[in-house]
């Protein structure tokens, strides 16, 4: 008995992507664990990695538990033992880079222009992070102005990322 070959694709494909959705929830299943363990002091911080990470699509769940992670001193050799892949590891780093004493429109406008792959990740973590800080305190000029920077996900869909 032979199995038609059309057939055989459509099963290897539909496994091929099962198997990529759980390595992308291990990698932000680690990614939670580590903000977790980073932040464990910090309650506030923790609830707003996960209204960040709730609001971004799961490809970048990763980084949005972890956007804060710089703050804490953690090294890039951990954010990879956690499963994060070189691009996330990158956007972390754009992140943490763009944080250090700048003003938040400054970061956001450093970050508007990174580059690949990494730069997209930031730009939709730091969208997010933004926006929860505007729910939390509305009218932030400073937040407003960054966000006008930040282009919006869901209306520039990138099929690269």
């Amino acid at each position: 008995m032979s199995v038609d070959p059309s057939f055989e694709r459509a099963v290897l494909a539909e496994l091929a992507r099962r198997e990529k959705r759980v390595r992308l929830s291990e990698s932000s299943h680690g990614a939670r664990a580590l903000a977790h363990r980073l932040h464990r002091r910090s309650p506030d911080v923790l609830a707003h990695l996960r209204r960040v990470a709730t609001a971004v699509p799961s490809r970048f769940h990763a980084v949005a538990w972890l956007h804060h992670a710089g703050e804490t001193g953690v090294t890039p050799r951990s954010l990879k033992a956690a499963g994060l892949t070189p691009d996330e590891v990158a956007a972390i780093d754009l992140l943490t880079t763009a944080r250090t004493e700048r003003s938040l429109v400054q970061r956001a406008r450093e970050l508007s222009k990174a580059p690949g792959r990494a730069g997209r990740l930031a730009r939709v973590v730091l969208r997010a992070a933004i926006e929860d800080r505007l729910h939390c305190a509305p009218g932030d000029p400073d937040a407003s102005s960054a966000l006008l920077l930040l282009p919006d996900p869901r209306l520039a869909m990138d099929s690269r990322s």
